[in-house]
C-alpha cells in the first residue's frame, strides 16, 4: 500500500472519529407553518392551524409569531378568494409585483431560502407588522398560541372592525406606526382596517410620513375606491448563544382580504 493511500485513509479515519466524538454541528432552525395549515375563505376570513411545541425549533428557539401586512388601493371589487395574477393585478399592480417578489421565500421545497433578515426583507417592500388595539400581539402570539387555531376575520359589514381571534378572545386589528428606523402617522387616526377616504387617498399613500403601509393607485377614483390587505405569517425566535441572533421561519402566505366600509 502506498504512503499516499495510507495518509488519505488516516485523514478519513481521523475525520470520522472527530464526528463521532464531537457530533455534527447543530443547525438553528424554526420550522415554517405549512401552507396546508392555512384556509382562506373568500376575502373575509382565514383560519391558521399554528404548529405545536413538537415542531422543529418551537421548543428551543421560538418566541412568537409575526404577521406582515400591506394595504392596496383599488378600483376593483372582488368577493371570491384572490388566487391568480390577473386578479392581483386588477386589484393593484403593486400587489402582484409584491406577491411575485415574496414568492420565492414562501417556497417550502427550497433548500436555499435565507430568512436571517426576514423583517428587513418585508420592510423593503413596505410590509409592516400587524398590531392589535389594547393588546401586545407578540404576547398574544407567543408560546400560549402554539398548537391552537388562529382566525382572522374581515367581516364585510359597514363599520365592523376586523379581528384576530384566538379561542373565544377577539382582538381588534390595528395598523402599524413604526418600521425600522422610521415612524409614520397613519390616517385615519384610529388605524382600523376599514375603507375610509383618508385610507384610499392616493396623496396620503404617496406621502410615506402618513400612510407608509399603503400602496397607492392614482387610477382609482371615487366612487369606485376600495382597499385590500395582503398578509403573511412567520415564526420568530432567538438563539441566545454568543453572539445572540434572531431566527425566523420561512413566511407563509395567508391571503388577501377586502376592507369593509367605515362608518
Amino acid at each position: 500500500m502506498s504512503k499516499k493511500l495510507v495518509l488519505a485513509l488516516g485523514i478519513i479515519l481521523l475525520s470520522l472519529l472527530c464526528l463521532m466524538s464531537c457530533g455534527l454541528e447543530a443547525f438553528d432552525y424554526i420550522d415554517y407553518i405549512p401552507d396546508g395549515n392555512v384556509t382562506m375563505w373568500d376575502v373575509t376570513r382565514a383560519t391558521i392551524r399554528l404548529p405545536g411545541t413538537g415542531a422543529d425549533g418551537y421548543g428551543t428557539f421560538f418566541d412568537n409569531f409575526i404577521i406582515f401586512y400591506r394595504i392596496y388601493i383599488s378600483a376593483e371589487q372582488f368577493s371570491a378568494t384572490i388566487l391568480t395574477s390577473d386578479q392581483r393585478s386588477a386589484i393593484n399592480p403593486a400587489l402582484n409585483s409584491d406577491y411575485n417578489s415574496i414568492l420565492s421565500t414562501t417556497d417550502k421545497t427550497s433548500t436555499t431560502v435565507n430568512t436571517s433578515n426576514l423583517e428587513a426583507f418585508f420592510y423593503n417592500r413596505n410590509y409592516f407588522q400587524l398590531t392589535l388595539e389594547g393588546a401586545n400581539i407578540s404576547t398574544i402570539l407567543s408560546s400560549g398560541s402554539l398548537g391552537r387555531t388562529l382566525e382572522i376575520e374581515f367581516p364585510y359589514r359597514l363599520g365592523e372592525t376586523p379581528t384576530l381571534n384566538l379561542g373565544s378572545t377577539r382582538y381588534i386589528l390595528q395598523r402599524a406606526v413604526i418600521g425600522p428606523s422610521m415612524s409614520f402617522s397613519p390616517l385615519p387616526e384610529n388605524r382600523y382596517f376599514l375603507n375610509h377616504s383618508d385610507l384610499y387617498d392616493n396623496d396620503n399613500a404617496i406621502d410615506k410620513r402618513i400612510n407608509a403601509d399603503v400602496a397607492g393607485r392614482s387610477t382609482a377614483s371615487p366612487p369606485n375606491r376600495y382597499t385590500y390587505v395582503s398578509m403573511y405569517i412567520a415564526a420568530a425566535g432567538k438563539n441566545y448563544d454568543a453572539p445572540p441572533r434572531n431566527l425566523y421561519s420561512q413566511p407563509t402566505f395567508i391571503g388577501v382580504f377586502m376592507l369593509a366600509e367605515s362608518l
